[in-house]
């Protein structure tokens, strides 16, 4: 007896048995077997069939929940504080996990030793029980539903407002007419696109097709004899050129002159023009550092991801008094549209229309035969911006770490990945770039570190 009257004091205080007189609390401890618990230790999981009740005389536990795949912290519990959930006022499974943070010592009850007790004692424990858990566990997994309905809400509207119009732009009569109205890329273009992306392609049959625009030979030796090569000599010759550039750089050359020729030579298109560059450049080191992608592919897509721009760009020019509608268009479903008119492989042109997507929903949200190709525009498009200015915090980077994952990277901060992975592979090779990429690079290089420096 004198047992169960030290145990009676360890549980006098209990939440779970308020309004018990000392020959009740009795009668509890008669009932319940005291136990002590390591730090780590699990009392139940969440979906276990385990309707105990149990008492906390020392240390604390830890509630958590699995929601949509990740474990969530629900609530911690002390000494005087009794657990249990629906579990053992119903017959249900747990909806929580409790795990041990301290070293701790319970007094466990199971349900049927609770339903040998008197009504009176079991019904104040049920009261109890019921006003606690309503406003220590309930509330946190209710407002946790209420949050994730609210998202999923959300993130069908976003999806809707973004991509559930593609087939209105698919049918529409007033797009197509847009899109005729833009010129195609040049046949030589499309062919050397084809060409070079082919591993085999051998430097005669590039030269063969580089001859057939001379505007673009010009570009190719303009290139080659600027002070980015520092060259003693100065290069004539078109095949010893592109044998001294490399496919890759001339691959870069030859989409941005295509894209150049079917757009007006203004400031602002310029101004487009230089971002894609710079997005292209970076997407390429991208595809180099995961090792997953052919990076003069991811290289095309992002010189090629902001076209739909262009067009809006376009259409504002010569319709100003349209201009606040013209700019409601989606550009990545427009890009993608045009991208197709050119025959542009599908793997461009659809991971230029899913381009909209990480800012909003997760990688699963996104084809797997573009899923890839999306994460590295998408992340190449952070570092741009991040570059021009723009903070860490504001910066969408809400799925960072899913689409990080997905390109094989070891887990690390935007931060880390900006700063020693992807922009030092970038200003590496800077006395390669055109001259206003150069510019663009060296500025904002300057203008980061300032920025680091300063916190």
């Amino acid at each position: 007896m004198a047992l169960n009257h030290d145990k009676k004091s360890g549980i006098s205080s209990n939440k779970l048995l308020k309004g018990l007189n000392d020959n009740e609390l009795l009668e509890v401890c008669n009932i319940g077997i005291n136990k002590d618990f390591k730090p780590g230790e699990t009392l139940f999981a969440q979906g276990d069939s385990d309707p105990a009740l149990y008492l906390i005389l020392q240390g604390s536990i830890k509630l958590t929940q699995i929601i949509q795949g990740q474990e969530k912290d629900i609530a911690t519990f002390q000494a005087g504080d009794g657990l249990g959930d629906t579990a053992f006022t119903k017959d249900s499974k747990r909806i929580v996990s409790a795990v041990v943070l301290q070293p701790s010592t319970l007094m466990v009850i199971d349900k049927l030793s609770v339903n040998m007790l008197p009504p009176g004692i079991q019904l104040c424990i049920y009261k109890n029980f019921n006003e606690m858990a309503s406003k220590s566990i309930d509330s946190p997994i209710h407002r946790d539903t209420r949050l994730i309905d609210i998202n999923k809400y959300l993130s069908s509207r976003i999806k809707n407002f973004i991509h559930s119009e593609s087939s209105d732009y698919d049918q529409s009569e007033l797009i197509h007419g847009i899109l005729q109205n833009i010129p195609s890329l040049p046949m030589y273009t499309s062919n050397l696109v084809i060409l070079l992306r082919d591993e085999n392609i051998s430097t005669p049959e590039v030269v063969e097709q580089v001859k057939l625009d001379p505007s673009l030979v010009g570009v190719i030796l303009k290139t080659i004899n600027s002070a980015s090569y520092s060259l003693k000599f100065k290069i004539s010759d078109v095949q010893h050129a592109i044998t001294y550039l490399g496919f890759n750089q001339v691959y870069q050359l030859v989409v941005d002159h295509g894209v150049k020729s079917t757009m007006p030579d203004t400031p602002e298109f310029q101004e487009l023009q230089c971002h894609s560059n710079v997005v292209s450049i970076i997407s390429f080191e991208l595809a180099k550092l995961c090792k997953i992608n052919k990076p003069l592919m991811i290289g095309t897509i992002g010189l090629l991801h902001d076209i739909g721009n262009s067009v809006i760009l376009l259409l504002k020019k010569q319709h100003k008094k349209l201009a606040m509608l013209i700019g409601l268009l989606d550009y990545a479903r427009l890009g993608s549209l045009l991208l197709k008119k050119w025959n542009v492989p599908s793997t461009v042109f659809g991971s230029i229309e899913y381009q909209r997507f990480p800012e909003f929903f997760p990688p699963s949200e996104v084809p797997e035969d573009y899923r890839e190709n999306v994460a590295m525009l998408h992340i190449a498009h952070l570092c741009y911006e991040h570059s021009k200015g723009k903070e860490k915090k504001e910066l969408p980077l809400a799925f960072f770490n899913e689409y990080l994952k997905l390109l094989n990277f070891p887990e690390m901060s935007f931060t880390q990945l900006f700063n020693d992975q992807v922009m030092p592979a970038v200003y590496k090779k800077i006395d390669s770039y055109p001259e206003n990429i150069r510019k663009f690079l060296t500025e904002n290089r300057d203008n980061v570190i300032c920025r680091e420096s300063t916190r």
